[in-house]
């Protein structure tokens, strides 16, 4: 309802107030709001906190409210009514009947004076006799008020968020029942208000953390509209774990540990939600990339960091966290948050504690899964093929063993180089599913050049991190194996080095059990990773595979003939096997050799080949090998 400022006509208005039980408000007691637009309730702050706690304001149509709106018309006999919200500068109507607009500002309301009211209703029987309100609120071509009755909305804490109104174009009195069933209709109307706020914390919040769930993260941001800010994903890498280790009681109550920590960064302005069991989700408004790694995403790290104690236990829980930037890596929410996602994967990959988003890395994961469809159909119609490489014995030449590779025999582009394909196997998970069909076919070739009555080598296959996290791999190969009725000699693995230093305990547990089986094990790409000599001499292995990097500048370089060399003495004094790999000229093979290396592989020799390609070769015989002493 609105107002124009004028003087006080002689009436007193005071006379025109009625308090719930109809009688006329006392005159010493005159109000003060009838003399002016600017008072606010003792609670506003709190208040206006309520209101939009209770997300109402600006939404759909709602059918439960508009009928006891129009109920209220009805038991009051007027023509106009409304549930309206008074906010901090308007006043909107979430129903009305009659009223011709969706609000007016508040500093010109009825509704605005009706919940300073304690325990009155708030009725003018004659607006016109005040002789300052606007007769006409809506507009020149709006009804003309002639009355006005509301009772405040109160929730739970009491604060008067809103009213339900009745108002008529001529003036009159509610009779004492129409009063008594407006303020009956009113409180109903606020408990409605009340339980739906109530089902919609039930919702949107966390049960364990008392955090907003994503719909209501997702609600908050829509609702702030942020022009800029970072958004940050929270995994806690070992929670599943602690789990096992000491219960879930334990891990829940480190979950909301944790959520306690986030909470001190709301408290700076960050929202934040809980998308399921150790994931967390942030959104840090205005925040600006090269400033928030400096500062902001240290401190979070840091925080996380530290010990927990929970039940007189005191636990770490390492962390990986993906941060993207809104709107750059993201115009809207889903966009962004798709970014700071595929940033934690890249840091669960990567087994870093963060990571920022990359569009570089974004597009070839992208790329990735629009690849995977088919992939899978590759998979499922059996066109990954094994080609297989030789490994040749530098002292007499004879392929003592092959390495199985995939190729993608595609219908439509023919064969497919492995570096089209190979990483987006690994990146869409699907390499597991390959490399198991890759041995299982091995085996099989195997066994083919055994009955045919070859000298059929040992096939070493790859295994990839995937499988060696994957509790059934090592089943997986005794079913394998089935097929040679147990024997092993078939059969090897080969892992590289970085797989294997990303997560030494389960590496050795599973290396120890395939090596039980009779399988031997080889380290592929040595000398690539980090802690190489640190830990080798732990390791249950049979083999190892110097890298091509170090191979190739054998002959050019004294520095990598002395790594190479080093890598020979090694493996010696390990009674380890050593393979190199990549060899590609003469003077290589012959380096080698002289180096006591005791297996070769590259194109020098051979690049890999179809099975019946490799069947010719073995029927061939020895190569020769530049140095080499003639075969027996």
């Amino acid at each position: 309802m609105a107002f124009v400022q004028h003087s006080p006509s002689s009436a007193d208005p005071a006379a025109l107030l009625l308090d719930a039980a109809g009688t006329r408000g006392a005159r010493p007691s005159r109000p003060a709001w009838l003399y002016t637009a600017a008072l606010h309730p003792a609670d506003e702050p709190q208040r206006i906190a309520e209101l939009h706690a209770f997300a109402i304001l600006d939404t759909e149509p709602d059918e439960d409210f508009d009928r006891l709106v129009q109920l209220a018309t009805v038991l009051c006999g007027t023509p106009m009514g409304a549930l309206t919200l008074v906010d901090s500068q308007r006043q909107w109507y979430k129903s009305r009947v009659g009223v011709p607009v969706q609000q007016v500002a508040r500093d010109k309301s009825f509704c605005a004076h009706a919940i300073l009211e304690t325990d009155r209703v708030l009725e003018i029987p004659d607006v016109s006799r005040l002789g300052w309100a606007d007769p006409q609120p809506w507009g020149a071509k709006g009804p003309t008020l002639g009355f006005y009755a509301g009772v405040p909305l109160r929730t739970g804490d009491g604060s008067a968020i809103g009213t339900l109104c009745v108002m008529d174009q001529v003036p009159r009195r509610l009779t004492d029942s129409q009063r008594d069933g407006l303020v009956k209709l009113a409180k109903a109307v606020s408990s409605l208000l009340n339980l739906r706020r109530q089902l919609r914390i039930a919702t949107e919040t966390d049960r364990l953390t008392g955090l907003p769930n994503w719909f209501h993260f997702e609600a908050e941001f829509d609702h702030r509209k942020p022009a800029c800010g970072m958004v940050c994903f929270v995994r806690l890498k070992t929670i599943n774990q602690i789990n096992s280790a000491h219960g879930f009681r334990v891990a829940d109550g480190l979950i909301k540990q944790t959520a306690d920590r986030l909470r001190v960064f709301g408290e700076g302005g960050a929202f934040i939600g809980r998308i399921k069991r150790g994931l967390f989700i942030l959104f840090f408004p205005d925040a600006k990339p090269g400033d928030f790694a400096r500062r902001i995403a240290p401190e979070l790290a840091a925080s996380l960091g530290r010990p927990y104690e929970v039940n007189n236990l005191a636990l770490v829980c390492p962390v990986n966290l993906g941060f993207a930037s809104f709107p750059d890596d993201g115009r809207s929410l889903d966009e962004v948050v798709n970014a700071a996602d595929t940033a934690l994967q890249v840091a669960i990959e990567r087994e870093e504690p963060m990571a920022f988003f990359d569009r570089s890395v974004h597009n070839v994961q992208s790329m990735h899964y629009r690849l995977e469809p088919q992939l899978r159909r590759a998979l499922a119609c059996d066109e990954f093929v094994n080609y297989y490489q030789p490994k040749v014995e530098l002292a007499t030449g004879r392929i003592v063993g092959v390495e199985a590779l995939v190729r993608w025999m595609d219908p439509n582009r023919g064969l497919v180089p492995p570096g089209e394909f190979v990483p987006a196997l690994e990146t869409t998970g699907l390499i597991g599913e390959v490399a198991q069909k890759i041995m299982e076919r091995a085996i099989a070739d195997w066994c083919t050049w055994r009955d045919a009555g070859l000298a059929a080598p040992r096939v070493a296959v790859n295994v990839a991190a995937t499988q060696l996290r994957n509790d059934d791999f090592v089943p997986s190969l005794r079913r394998a194996l089935a097929a040679l009725r147990g024997d092993p000699v078939a059969l090897g693995i080969e892992v590289t080095e970085s797989i294997l230093i990303s997560n030494m305990e389960r590496a050795i547990e599973v290396l120890q059990q395939v090596r039980a089986l009779g399988v031997p094990v080889a380290i592929d790409d040595f000398g690539t990773g980090y802690s190489s000599l640190a830990y080798i001499v732990t390791l249950p292995i049979d083999e190892l595979k110097i890298d091509r990097a170090f191979v190739k500048k054998i002959t050019a370089d004294k520095a990598y003939e002395g790594i190479v060399r080093t890598c020979v003495s090694l493996a010696r004094g390990l009674n380890l096997k050593v393979v190199a790999e990549g060899v590609e000229t003469e003077a290589q093979a012959i380096k080698l050799r002289d180096l006591q290396c005791d297996q070769a592989q590259g194109f020098f020799y051979s690049p890999p080949v179809p099975a019946d390609q490799l069947v010719r070769m073995l029927k061939a015989g020895p190569m020769v090998v530049p140095g080499a002493d003639t075969p027996a």
